[in-house]
């Protein structure tokens, strides 16, 4: 199943992973683009593996402890919408 990053999804990602190289080690890092590769793995297989947002038609999964992805499914195509922090107001 294809995947398509929108241009807040690439911005926020790239914020985090500078973030992490700034303030933390490269460890975490590699374990912020591990988890974040895996879960993208899991939901290609399975597209309604995270839970439905009750707002929107979209899905949020967790990607770490601050971490969470914002996708929903579009014409067999996984559109990741956003990655928000998990302590932040949001609508999702």
């Amino acid at each position: 199943m294809e995947v398509i990053w929108s241009e807040e999804t690439f911005e926020n990602y790239i914020k985090i992973v500078d973030y992490l190289l700034e303030n933390w080690t490269m460890r975490e890092v590699e374990r912020f683009e591990n988890n974040f590769n895996k879960l993208i793995d899991n939901v290609k297989n399975h597209t309604a593996i995270c839970p439905k947002s009750k707002i929107l038609e979209v899905r949020k999964c967790i990607i770490d402890e601050n971490n969470s992805l914002i996708y929903k499914e579009i014409n067999s195509k996984i559109f990741l919408v956003t990655i928000i922090h998990n302590r932040s107001y949001h609508i999702y």
